[in-house]
């Protein structure tokens, strides 16, 4: 099934995919197109402008941040990079499980692990390009890998972000009674957030059963295709939910996991329901359409940690700079060189393929 028809399909198929048809020759170029493109060049000029806000607002003390930083556990920075490269583990698994789910009669089930490398391969396009295209990414190479359809496994993805979402409301209710007692400002907050996600996730689950018996009724014939694939990979990957969930919530825990190593790589008391709710908004912010959410969480986490606890500004500062080369800086170097290894290897193939 094509991705899309005419110059809405044509349009979407030159945004999302960094691959030519070419064997993959023209890869670099085309992201590097994507990446230096107004939106993603005014994003990033965005989220330039939210860090010397940051450092502006706060008053950073660069030289007490760096020496805090400079005097780090090593090891513990070393484990927390691994607790960060596991989450990408246990999400390839559960989103293999999705797309199980839907799969049709005689498809070949997904690697794990491929799995997992596509989720890298998503985040890193989201490091570099403006509006989230990396789940865009991901499912256009997982429909150029697998010749699966395009709107069922973006409808994976939904679903996908439907659990995480649920996983979110159900941990930042876990959170809140420990942090009513010293922070009361955290309960309206937190409150805020879970109403918002819960009703952002009650209006999708009520469009999508609301149409589940036929597509909206004024789309183009080939645009309602794609929505019934679209909806059928959405609703069908709600099966065996246990262990998906669980998968799910091992990849919070891992991340969960790699803040705290890094609050003990630098020596600050953090306390496990501020790790907890650190972690959740760091997710969160990432959401703001700045390449990685850049500027973003960095503002959003160092005005929280400074609400929310007695951490020094100097020590926010190393806390939000080491977690984010982690999450943010190891991501574009990890997964840049994940992308140039698979487009080294399609043009390999292109080029066995001409010579023979």
């Amino acid at each position: 099934m094509r991705v899309g028809e005419g110059w809405l399909g044509n349009w979407w198929k030159e945004l999302v995919n960094p691959l030519k048809d070419d064997g993959g020759r023209a890869a670099p170029q085309a992201m590097g197109r994507r990446v230096f493109s107004l939106p993603s060049l005014i994003s990033l000029a965005v989220a330039v402008a939210l860090l010397v806000f940051l450092l502006l607002r706060f008053e950073v003390d660069l030289g007490a941040t760096w020496r805090q930083i400079a005097a780090a556990n090593p090891w513990y920075l070393v484990l927390a990079v691994a607790f960060h490269y596991s989450c990408f583990l246990f999400r390839g698994l559960r989103w293999r499980m999705l797309l199980e789910n839907v799969q049709e009669a005689g498809e070949a089930s997904p690697g794990a692990l491929h799995c997992s490398l596509l989720i890298l391969l998503g985040w890193f396009a989201n490091s570099v390009s403006f509006f989230r295209l990396g789940d865009a990414y991901r499912a256009y190479l997982y429909y150029e890998d697998r010749g699966a359809s395009f709107a069922r496994t973006m409808g994976t993805i939904l679903a996908e972000r439907a659990l995480d979402t649920a996983i979110i409301i159900g941990l930042l209710a876990v959170a809140l009674p420990f942090l009513a007692a010293s922070n009361p400002g955290a309960v309206w907050l937190m409150a805020a957030i879970s109403g918002g996600m819960l009703a952002a996730l009650g209006l999708l689950v009520l469009l999508l059963y609301a149409t589940r018996k036929g597509p909206v009724r004024w789309l183009p014939g080939w645009l309602a295709g794609r929505y019934r694939q679209f909806q059928t990979g959405t609703l069908g990957s709600f099966r065996r939910l246990p262990l998906a969930t669980f998968w799910g919530l091992m990849g919070w825990l891992a991340e969960m996991v790699r803040i705290y190593l890094v609050t003990l790589a630098l020596g600050i008391d953090l306390g496990g329901p501020l790790v907890m709710l650190a972690t959740l908004a760091n997710s969160i912010l990432t959401l703001v359409p700045t390449p990685g959410g850049l500027g973003a969480v960095e503002w959003g986490l160092a005005g929280l940690l400074g609400q929310l606890s007695t951490l020094s500004v100097a020590a926010i500062a190393a806390l939000v700079l080491v977690d984010r080369s982690i999450t943010y800086l190891g991501v574009i170097v990890v997964g840049g060189a994940l992308f140039m290894g698979r487009w080294a290897l399609r043009v390999g193939r292109a080029g066995r393929r001409v010579a023979g």
